[in-house]
């Protein structure tokens, strides 16, 4: 049977350290003269993330490398693992009410209580962050809207996942003297979706 991308991680997936990067292609000109800065804020934005495993027996590693080799040719879906429930408490049926490309505020509709900070959000195949909470009905996300959603898309807040790729098109583990392995790699939110 063929991969089909994007892969779904192995199940438990475990994560000893996940560092999140969220980027923003921004760019500065600081004069030589008066230390004055011009900058430019460009469309560009999204996730990069860094991720260890914990040591690992054999029969656990083979799953994740495998994952690892597979991914390589293609996406997979990803999450903060650490943080599958919002902290705000909005509750309903949530939906898109307005969503601009390259916009940071979503509309939403069908949501009663609020959100959060750091909450987390996934439209289709991307993962967002609330930055700031305009009300139960609106939020500013990072990182901009990746599409102009229709009206009526659904929203995730619970097990939000986005999809990625490895950084670079590898997969490195060690083993140890115990057969102990250990696992890490790079990824990349996949911005084409």
């Amino acid at each position: 049977m063929a991969i089909s991308y994007p892969l779904s991680p192995p199940a438990p997936f475990r994560i000893s350290k996940l560092s999140l990067t969220g980027v923003s292609a921004a760019s500065r000109n600081v004069s030589p003269f008066t230390y004055q800065i011009q900058q430019y804020n460009w469309q560009g934005q999204g996730w990069l993330g860094s991720v260890e495993c914990p040591p690992m027996v054999r029969s656990d590693a083979e799953q994740v490398i495998a994952f690892l080799l597979a991914a390589q040719g293609g996406t997979f879906y990803f999450q903060d693992y650490a943080n599958t429930s919002p902290r705000g408490a909005v509750t309903g049926t949530l939906t898109v009410s307005s969503a601009t490309a390259n916009a940071s505020t979503l509309g939403i509709s069908g949501a009663t209580g609020s959100f959060a900070l750091g909450d987390w959000l996934q439209i289709s195949t991307s993962l967002y962050k609330v930055i700031q909470v305009n009300s139960s009905s609106s939020v500013d996300v990072f990182p901009v809207l990746r599409s102009s959603y229709a009206a009526g898309t659904s929203i995730t807040t619970s097990n939000a996942k986005g999809v990625f790729r490895l950084m670079q098109p590898k997969a490195d583990w060690t083993i140890d003297l115990a057969s102990i392995y250990g696992v890490g790699f790079a990824i990349v939110e996949d911005v084409a979706q």
